[in-house]
Order: C-alpha cells, then sequence, then structure tokens
C-alpha cells in the first residue's frame, strides 16, 4: 500500500512538472512574442524620425542611417530576449561585440563623411559662396553638410559631392583675392592686321571693368599662326565665374562687330582708290 502511494505522489509530481514546464514554456513564448512587437514597433518609430531629420542631408544617406538604426535596434531587442531566455553573459558579449563590427561597417561611408567634414571645418580649404573643381565638377559651394558639399554649377545644377570624396582627391579652389581667370578664344583672318586687332580686343576687354577683378587688366596672348587664321586668347580676371559664359559670349560678338567694322572701311579705302 506504502509502495501504492509513493507511485501515485510520483506521478503526481511528474504530472505537475510537466504542467510548470509548459506553463514556462507559454510564458517564454509570451515574452518573446511582446518583445519581438515592442522591437518592431520602436525600430520603425526611430528609424523613420531619423530618416525624415537626416533626409535633408541626401536620401542616400538618408537610407544607410534608417537601416543601420533599424539593424541596431532589432540587435538590442534580441540581446534582450535572449538575455530573458537565460543566455550567458559572456555570449551576450561576443554577439554585441560582433553587432559592433557589424555596425560600423554598414556605416562606413556616412562615418569616412562626417569624418570628412570635420576635416574640411578644421582646416577650411574652401568656404560657403567659394568656387571649387573636384574631379570635373566645376561649382560654387552653397552648403557643407555632415554627408556632402554641395555645389551649383553654371548651368544651375545642383551636385552632391560626398566630404570624404573631396578630403581623398585633388580640388582646386579657384577663388582667389585676385579673381577667376577665363580664356576667350578668337580666330582671326591673317589679313587683318595684329597689333591693331589687339588694340580692338583689349579695349572690348576694359569694357567689362565691372567684372574685373581689382588691379587685373585683359591680356592678349597668340596661340597659333598660319597662311589663313590667327589663334589668339583674350585672358580676363574676373569676380564671378558664374558670368563667364555670357561675359565670353558678349566679347565675342563685340570682336566680331568692330573687326567687321574694320574689314569695311578697308573695302572703301579700297574701292576709293
Amino acid at each position: 500500500m506504502g509502495m501504492a502511494h509513493v507511485i501515485i505522489f510520483g506521478d503526481l509530481l511528474v504530472f505537475k512538472s510537466e504542467i510548470y514546464f509548459f506553463e514556462d514554456f507559454l510564458t517564454k513564448i509570451a515574452l518573446a512574442g511582446a518583445i519581438l512587437l515592442v522591437t518592431w514597433i520602436f525600430s520603425k518609430m526611430l528609424a523613420s524620425a531619423l530618416f525624415k531629420t537626416v533626409s535633408r542631408f541626401g536620401q542616400q544617406a538618408a537610407q544607410q542611417i534608417k537601416r543601420a538604426v533599424s539593424w541596431l535596434v532589432w540587435f538590442i531587442g534580441i540581446l534582450v530576449l535572449l538575455n530573458q531566455l537565460g543566455l550567458k553573459l559572456e555570449i551576450l558579449l561576443v554577439i554585441l561585440i560582433l553587432g559592433g563590427i557589424m555596425l560600423i561597417v554598414a556605416l562606413r561611408d556616412v562615418l569616412l563623411n562626417i569624418a570628412a567634414r570635420e576635416t574640411i571645418t578644421v582646416y577650411s580649404p574652401f568656404k560657403i559662396g567659394d568656387w571649387i573643381q573636384v574631379d570635373e565638377h566645376f561649382g560654387r559651394v552653397v552648403d557643407i553638410n555632415p554627408i556632402n558639399t554641395v555645389l551649383v554649377t553654371l548651368d544651375n545644377e545642383v551636385i552632391h559631392v560626398p566630404n570624404s570624396k573631396i578630403v581623398n582627391s585633388v580640388f582646386v579652389n579657384r577663388t582667389t583675392p585676385q579673381g577667376v581667370r577665363i580664356h576667350v578664344p578668337l580666330t582671326l583672318d591673317s589679313s587683318l592686321d595684329l597689333s591693331k586687332a589687339e588694340e580692338i580686343i583689349m579695349e572690348i576687354g576694359r569694357e567689362f571693368k565691372e567684372e574685373l577683378a581689382p588691379d587685373s587688366e585683359p591680356e592678349v596672348r597668340v596661340v597659333n599662326m598660319n597662311n589663313n587664321k590667327i589663334r589668339l586668347e583674350l585672358l580676363l580676371r574676373i569676380n564671378n565665374p558664374a558670368k563667364s559664359r555670357f561675359i565670353a559670349s558678349e566679347i565675342l560678338k563685340k570682336v566680331k562687330m568692330k573687326l567687321d567694322e574694320v574689314q569695311r572701311g578697308k573695302r572703301s579705302l579700297k574701292s576709293k582708290k
């Protein structure tokens, strides 16, 4: 009889332990579900808020940061979940280190651009309003944000140049107290008197005195000469590179008109003779 009581009692203990295990299992599942749900909601909210804030610096950078923040929130949520499930601290630390490395890799470009912006700020190789040349891109600096340096070209195109590209490449700051030099190419008939043509071109260049840099004078250089044509360049130092095309166009028109007048005068003298 005693043995029967022991067996029944033992079976009861096993049954109760199974119930406890099942209840504990359901509790952990519910807790895991709650943690994952909170993680999902928080990752969406935080990533969206950061995307709206950072998107003014560029859509690509904003997408990278949104993705990295979402990963980070999920990473932290999974760590909390594993901790609740009783995972050892050493394993959690290893996972944390690996997650940190993954985050740095994911944000590598963003971090490089932010560091490059600090370099630009400290050394100030250019400032807002300056005209700079970066590889094939030339434009006026209108903004220096944590990710990009924003240029507006002569065609009013907006170019976003990554800060890291500027720091790691050769760029030219065209803005100096002496102005930006422009070259206006001119092709003349070899029958024209070169000295007279140079004088006319210099006079036309001086007509743009308001656009020229202080204490600068137009220069005329002979580039090439053959039996039929003389190739010249009018060199000007102007204050505003945005007007370079307009000034070059006006000079070409004025030179054409003046030289046509000279040619007509020559023909008139010949006809009188």
